[in-house]
């Protein structure tokens, strides 16, 4: 397994964890019970250190990606295949899935 990888699947968890906490701070402050509007969150393709990009999300979009915990969402071309396998794409996220052997790395 390459160390690049397990970093990036690292790296993947964490930025979703900073998505968790901004979806919660929107929810205290009422602002996440519109549906329809989306909301900006940081992608959470794991380059730390080259992407800065937003994907914008519906509550409900949110809530989908992240009923799974080896899911994450992308801005699309983020993605790597090495490392996870799309499983939904639009124009403005992808939703990947982690492959295997990298599971234990974000969980």
């Amino acid at each position: 397994m390459e160390e690049r990888l397990e970093r990036q699947a690292r790296n993947e968890a964490l930025l979703r964890q900073v998505n968790e906490q901004i979806a919660t701070l929107r929810e205290s402050a009422g602002g996440w019970a519109d549906s329809d509007h989306g909301f900006d969150f940081q992608c959470e393709c794991g380059k730390l250190d080259s992407c800065d990009a937003r994907v914008v999300l519906t509550a409900e979009e949110y809530e989908r990606v992240h009923g799974q915990r080896d899911r994450f969402v992308v801005v699309p071309g983020h993605e790597t295949d090495e490392l996870e396998v799309v499983v939904e794409a639009n124009e403005r996220y992808a939703i990947v899935d982690k492959r295997d052997p990298y599971e234990r790395f974000v969980e």
